[in-house]
């Protein structure tokens, strides 16, 4: 018997988390660019730097959206409120400002679970805040290692 060796497939690179080509709006986003920027009531705006939590009219009909499709689970009593919602450049941007709001790196100690967003890690890093990693296995986080990881802190 001679050597076996399995047809080669194309591997799929998971690492930076981008979608195939083939599902890129391209058409789509030139049709809605044209028409937003032949009108100079929507182009002007949107070209200048919009409110810190986004484009009101968006966060409205966002909210609306998760008010529709949640239905009574849908926050709290009052709903979901527009002023709940922040629009961003994605999961690091916003990750970033919220650790620009809401930590200190002199205070501030986040344990990660690993494997995690590899993003996130430079993201606290750079906020100067310390980041501690913790194992998770079928049962979930560890919860021993956590707690021997926080008395030794």
């Amino acid at each position: 018997m001679g050597d076996v060796t399995p047809p080669s497939k194309k591997h799929i690179n998971l690492l930076r988390g981008w979608p195939h080509p083939s599902l890129l709006p391209a058409s789509a986003i030139t049709t809605a660019a044209n028409a937003a920027l032949s009108d100079p009531l929507i182009s002007t705006p949107g070209l200048l730097y919009g409110p810190d939590p986004g484009y009101q009219p968006l966060r409205e009909s966002i909210a609306e959206w998760l008010e529709r499709f949640y239905g009574d689970d849908a926050g709290d009593e009052n709903g979901i409120g527009s002023e709940r919602i922040c629009i961003t450049g994605g999961a690091s941007q916003n990750l970033a400002c919220v650790l620009q709001v809401f930590s200190d790196p002199g205070v501030t100690r986040v344990w990660m679970v690993a494997p995690c967003y590899f993003l996130a890690c430079r993201i606290f890093e750079d906020a100067g805040v310390p980041l501690r990693v913790i194992g998770e296995g079928s049962e979930g986080v560890d919860l021993v290692g956590l707690e021997r990881g926080l008395e030794e802190t």
